[in-house]
């Protein structure tokens, strides 16, 4: 590669056809194939026919790099416009040639220029207007023929709904209910009363001790001597003075109930009547007391006659007792221990009498409770189980007598 430089000073000789590298071949007497020597060097002879020959392959390092002048005339971009035009798939149709209005006038018709009553027309529009005395006088005269033909009328209209005439029977009634509430009030104030009467009854130990406090003590003093026992409570017990006392009504007449806590932490619930003004204590109300124990009502032989417990609905029927023609209940023991199954024809009084206190009403949709009840226990009919009984009849829908 020959540079463009020269030095006039200092400039290199050309090459001949003579020049050799360094030591001529004479003073090479043999060569070391395992030293490092350089290839002999070629003439420029064999470099012109080579290069004319075959053209040398190599990798070669040049240096092409075109400077541009700097052009004090600034260079303008070059835009071609391919096409103005714009190819639309739709034309569009041409606006509608704009009609200039016509303005037409019209004469108004005949039969409104010459009208009578031409109001909220034109000036009057808004003005006050009186109106005809004689449509005044019409309408106060028909007002006052509407009046009294309507005084004239309203006897015969109220004819039918005319109030009836008072009687004795609703003021025998006002003074039973008032009796009733007289009894009731009096009854509330012998608490204390009573509190002393079952104090006495809880701590008696022979029967005859109580037979002048319980109601039908008399008559009751077999029944008294067979199945009364006594409470073994102490003589310095007394109810506390927090006891319950209410009164509530049993078949028409007032019963007192008294309800507290015996030493032994139990609950009891004692009865109270009232005859001849004496407070009396229902023996039989106050130990729920049976012609039979649940116990033997459960195995099937016994007298069913006065039975108390407390009933409620139940659906458990059996081939004696068909859903179709009986209403089953569960009758549980006072002690809430031992149960029985009891059932009352469909079509018998009782069954109404028992199931109007355990049926819904038509507003209270939710089923009540157990009820207190006294009833009379039949065996029948054959092949039912032992703990089954028809009822024969309801004695009190509560354990005490009215």
């Amino acid at each position: 590669m020959t540079s463009g430089f020269s030095d006039p000073n200092n400039h290199i000789p050309e090459i001949t056809p003579d020049d050799e590298w360094g030591d001529s071949d004479s003073h090479v007497t043999e060569i070391n194939p395992s030293a490092t020597a350089l290839p002999p060097r070629r003439s420029v002879t064999d470099k012109a026919s080579s290069a004319v020959e075959t053209p040398e392959t190599g990798l070669r390092i040049d240096s092409k790099v075109i400077r541009e002048e700097v052009s004090e005339t600034p260079r303008k971009l070059q835009v071609q416009e391919i096409t103005g035009s714009v190819l639309r798939l739709e034309q569009d149709d041409s606006a509608p040639a704009r009609v200039e209005r016509v303005v037409a006038f019209r004469e108004k018709p005949a039969h409104l220029k010459n009208g009578k009553n031409p109001r909220g027309e034109g000036l009057e529009w808004g003005r006050a207007h009186r109106s005809s005395p004689r449509w005044i006088l019409g309408m106060a005269l028909t007002i006052l023929i509407l009046v009294v033909l309507g005084i004239a009328m309203a006897p015969r209209i109220n004819a039918p709904n005319a109030g009836r005439k008072i009687t004795a029977a609703p003021m025998i009634e006002d003074e039973e209910t008032s009796e009733g509430a007289d009894q009731m009030n009096q009854m509330l104030e012998r608490q204390s009363e009573a509190m002393q009467i079952f104090r006495s009854f809880s701590q008696a130990v022979h029967f005859d001790e109580i037979v002048p406090l319980v109601r039908d003590g008399a008559s009751l003093k077999d029944t008294l001597r067979e199945n009364w026992k006594p409470m073994g409570i102490s003589n310095q017990w007394a109810p506390a003075e927090d006891c319950s006392w209410g009164v509530v009504e049993l078949g028409g007449h007032p019963c007192g109930l008294l309800q507290g806590q015996l030493p032994d932490h139990s609950k009891f619930t004692a009865y109270f009547t009232r005859e001849s003004n004496r407070l009396l204590l229902d023996w039989k109300a106050t130990t729920a007391y049976g012609t039979a124990t649940f116990d033997q009502l459960e195995s099937g032989e016994a007298d069913g006659s006065e039975i108390r417990g407390e009933i409620s609905l139940t659906d458990f029927y059996t081939s004696s007792f068909p859903e179709a023609g009986y209403q089953s209940f569960r009758f549980i023991s006072p002690d809430e221990k031992t149960t029985i199954w009891c059932y009352a024809l469909r079509s018998s009084l009782t069954f109404g009498q028992i199931a109007r206190h355990l049926q819904t009403g038509e507003i209270v949709q939710e089923a009540p409770g157990p009820k207190r009840i006294t009833l009379r226990l039949d065996r029948e009919p054959d092949g039912a189980l032992p703990n089954q009984w028809l009822i024969g009849g309801m004695l009190h829908i509560d354990w005490a007598s009215p």
